[in-house]
């Protein structure tokens, strides 16, 4: 009787376990993509953003991608500037966290995640925006579009 007591309680323990949800949810990914605004497209940023709940966790979004400057193959000519992409996250109107990578003639992955230092504040949408700069101290500099992504 004993032995038939400790198995249903072990199937029913093990079943809870397996229907208990995880400590952190991942929400349905978003495609982000966003360039420099020129015609070459010399500045270019692709990845997701995916939003992360959790009891234990702070609120965060998961990004991950690639900045790739001039590392396609165009028939432009090669300049002295490099791309930087920056992800801004709000909450409203209200700026909650950034991050910037930078490329010079090459691709760079990154994978990091935007939150709020407190812990309090979850990130409702993100802003992508691939700028360019000189390399040199003197010269030019240009942003494409900002790219606006909502979290859901």
């Amino acid at each position: 009787m004993r032995l038939l007591a400790g198995l249903t309680m072990s199937a029913i323990l093990t079943a809870g376990l397996l229907a208990a949800p995880p400590a952190m949810a991942a929400q349905a990914a978003v495609n982000f993509s966003a360039d420099s605004g020129d015609r070459c497209r010399r500045g270019v940023t692709e990845g997701t953003l995916e939003r992360y709940d959790g009891p234990v966790v702070r609120p965060l979004v998961n990004v991950e991608g690639i900045l790739s400057d001039e590392a396609l193959p165009t028939v432009c000519f090669p300049d002295d500037m490099h791309s930087t992409v920056t992800f801004s996250g709000f909450r409203g109107a209200d700026l909650v966290d950034s991050e910037a990578y930078k490329a010079d003639n090459e691709q760079v992955k990154f994978a990091f995640g935007l939150s709020d230092p407190t812990g309090v504040r979850a990130i409702d949408r993100v802003v992508v925006q691939v700028c360019r700069f000189s390399n040199s101290p003197v010269g030019i500099s240009y942003c494409g579009t900002a790219q606006e992504y909502k979290i859901p």
